[in-house]
């Protein structure tokens, strides 16, 4: 591990324990919302201004761009005064193409052998528990979108964990990848709920933001460690001529 991501888990983890405090305390203020948000531009501002060794990292960095604008929508618009617009779909469209972005990095060396199908199915099974639980309070517009979401979300999350098998990247930071597209899951599926479902989506429930913001703000942070790792890929002699002229400079931009 080297300096860069020791400072990026001194940082954010402590940060997500302070989170998950101060939703307790001070339920659903906007005051906590800026902090939330404040929080993920400068996870956004790290990963910018990190050096990237490799392609795949970069469409990385990207995700994290339509991340921050995604929670412009889902998250700080809902703290401004005299706003009353629910811009849920372009929050839901900004983690889509986030996601997506992901998706285009860590799908390589693509096989579908017997580990990759046994994976398929919790991440379906959980899927569809969602989606059958929410399916009579998404309409119109909204269930077409959030419908394209979730799939996008489980193809995303499965080669994530897939990425353990494909034999790519390096199996430390393919572990770090499945970690991080499993937290991102768990997250997504428990703003579903918070979004659609009447018994969430109508008050302020502590305990389930907690876990949603600790497996959002820990995820992305993970990512953010893989972006600035220098051995992401297994060993290759291309990789190896590459090293020889990258030198380790986390505040230096491409």
């Amino acid at each position: 591990m080297n300096n860069t991501q020791r400072t990026l888990f001194a940082i954010y983890i402590p940060i997500t324990l302070l989170i998950v405090i101060f939703d307790n305390i001070y339920s659903n203020e906007a005051m906590v919302q800026h902090l939330k948000y404040t929080i993920m531009i400068t996870l956004c501002f790290s990963v910018t201004v990190v050096r990237k060794k490799f392609w795949e990292q970069k469409l990385m960095a990207l995700s994290f761009l339509f991340m921050v604008i995604a929670d412009f929508f889902l998250v700080f618009s809902t703290t401004v005064n005299g706003i009353k617009a629910d811009f849920s779909l372009f929050g839901i469209a900004g983690f889509l193409f986030a996601y997506l972005s992901l998706i285009a990095a860590y799908h390589k060396n693509f096989k579908v052998g017997k580990a990759e199908a046994i994976t398929v199915i919790p991440v379906a099974s959980i899927f569809l528990y969602v989606f059958v639980s929410l399916r009579p309070y998404v309409k119109g517009f909204m269930f077409i979108e959030t419908l394209i979401f979730g799939v996008v979300l489980c193809y995303m999350t499965w080669t994530a964990v897939c990425t353990i098998f494909r034999g790519y990247f390096n199996p430390r930071i393919a572990s770090l990848i499945a970690l991080s597209g499993s937290l991102m899951f768990i997250c997504d599926m428990g703003v579903a709920f918070s979004l659609f479902h009447p018994l969430y989506a109508g008050s302020y429930m502590c305990w389930p933001k907690s876990i949603v913001w600790a497996a959002y703000i820990l995820g992305w942070t993970i990512l953010a460690v893989i972006v600035s790792e220098k051995d992401l890929r297994i060993s290759t002699a291309a990789d190896s001529f590459q090293s020889t002229v990258y030198t380790d400079e986390p505040l230096e931009n491409n």
